[in-house]
C-alpha cells in the first residue's frame, strides 16, 4: 500500500495525542503505523539525502505542522501533548486535518505560512520581529534529568535549566553570529542569524560546543540540530518559517547527546568541511548511524571530541570515562540508549583521519 497522506497523519496524530497524556514521538510513530495498516516494506523507504525512514519524517512534518497550530505543545525532548487549542479543533470532530481546516481554525498557522510565502530577504517580520536567510538552531534539554540522575531533586530540575543558559551565552558571545535572535520555551532554545550560511554554521560550531561537554559532566543531556533557510521571529519567544520547522522535527533524531546537521545544513557543510582550512576542519564530524539504526550516510555534526581534545586530550578520555558510567548507572533504556550513540560518536570522531 501506499503511504498515508499528510492529512491522515495530522488527523491521526491530532486524534492519538488529544487524550492529555504526554506522547513521545516515537509513540505517535509507532501507534499511527498500526491505526493506518503500514507494514515494514513501507516503513522500510528511505529517503535519499537522510537515508531515515520516509514514514517517520512524514509523522514527523505532520506534528511540526501540529505545533505550529500551537495545538501541540513540547514537554521535553521529543515529548508533546495537546493544548486548549488543539482540544478545541477536536470538539470540531474533524474528519481530516488537512491544511485548509488548520488555516481555518488556526490564526497562528495562518500568520506563519502569509510570512513564508512573502519570501527571504533581511528586514522586520509582519509582528516586528527580524526576519531573514541563515541558520536555525533547536537545543533542547530534558525538563528535570532522567530518573537516575544524581543529586536533589531541586539541583536536578535546576541544571538543565542553568545548561540552556549557559548555551545562549555561548551564542551571544559569538561575534560572527550577527543579528543573533533567541527564544526559549518548553525547555528548547532556538537561535536563529542572517547571512552567509557556511560562515554561520562554522561560527555555530565554534560558539556552541562546549555546552555539550558540560552536560556531559553535569548528566543532562543536551542534544540539539542546526538547520538552515528562511526564518522569522514575529514575536518574543517565537522562532518561524521553514529552517525552523525543520530544526525542530530533526530535533530528537538520532537519540543522542550532541548537536546534529538536518538535511539542509548537511548539504552546506558536505562541500565546507572538505576545503576547510584548520581549525576549521575540526568543528563537525560525520556521526555513526545510530544504535538499531539502518545504514547509511552518516549526518555531520558538530564536533565536540575533536575541538574538546584541541584543548587537553586528557580531558577527552575523562569525558568518555564518564560517558560510560552513565551508561552502566542509568537506568531508564531510553536515556542510556542516547549515552551509548554519544560514546559511539566520540570513538567515530576521534578515530577519523
Amino acid at each position: 500500500m501506499a503511504l498515508p497522506s499528510y492529512d491522515d497523519l495530522r488527523t491521526s496524530a491530532l486524534y492519538m495525542i488529544g487524550d492529555g497524556r504526554v506522547h513521545h514521538i516515537r509513540e505517535v510513530i509507532e501507534g499511527i503505523a498500526a491505526e493506518l495498516g503500514v507494514g515494514s516494506a513501507d516503513r522500510a523507504l528511505l529517503t535519499p539525502k537522510t537515508r531515515r525512514p520516509k514514514f517517520d519524517i512524514d509523522v514527523e512534518s505532520a506534528v511540526a505542522n501540529l505545533r505550529r497550530a500551537t495545538w501541540l505543545e513540547n514537554v521535553e525532548l521529543g515529548r508533546f501533548r495537546i493544548t486548549g487549542g488543539g482540544r478545541a479543533a477536536l470538539s470540531l470532530n474533524p474528519k481530516r486535518v488537512s491544511l485548509g481546516f488548520l488555516r481555518d481554525n488556526s490564526a497562528p498557522f495562518r500568520e506563519q505560512e502569509a510570512r513564508s510565502r512573502r519570501g527571504p530577504g533581511r528586514g522586520r517580520g509582519a509582528a516586528g520581529g527580524a526576519a531573514g536567510d541563515g541558520i536555525v538552531a533547536a537545543i533542547c534539554v530534558p525538563a528535570a534529568g532522567h530518573p537516575g540522575a544524581a543529586g536533589a531533586a531541586g539541583a536536578a530540575r535546576g541544571r538543565p535549566l542553568r545548561l540552556l543558559q549557559y548555551a545562549r551565552d555561548l551564542l551571544e558571545g559569538e561575534k560572527a553570529l550577527g543579528g543573533l535572535e533567541t527564544a526559549a520555551f518548553s525547555g528548547t532554545l532556538f537561535m536563529a542569524a542572517a547571512g552567509a550560511r557556511k560562515d554561520l554554521l562554522l561560527a555555530f560550531g565554534r560558539a556552541v560546543w562546549p555546552a555539550v561537554t558540560h552536560g556531559i559532566r553535569e548528566d543532562v543531556q543536551v542534544s540539539g540540530c542546526v538547520a538552515c533557510g528562511r526564518f522569522a521571529r514575529p514575536a518574543k519567544n517565537w522562532v518561524t518559517g521553514p529552517a525552523a520547522d525543520e530544526a525542530a522535527a530533526h530535533l530528537g533524531a538520532p537519540p543522542w547527546v550532541g548537536i546534529s546537521a538536518a538535511p539542509s545544513a548537511d548539504g552546506v557543510l558536505e562541500g565546507a568541511m572538505q576545503r576547510a582550512r584548520y581549525p576549521d576542519s575540526m568543528l563537525y564530524a560525520r556521526r555513526a548511524a545510530p544504535l538499531g539504526a539502518a545504514d547509511g550516510p552518516a549526518a555531520w555534526a558538530v564536533n565536540w571530541p575533536g575541538l574538546c581534545g584541541e584543548e587537553d586530550g586528557r580531558e577527552v578520555e575523562e569525558l568518555a570515562g564518564i560517558i560510560d558510567d552513565r551508561i552502566e548507572a542509568t537506568p531508564d533504556a531510553e536515556a542510556a540508549l542516547r549515552w551509548w550513540n554519544t560514546r559511539r560518536f566520540c570513538e567515530r570522531a576521534l578515530s577519523a583521519p
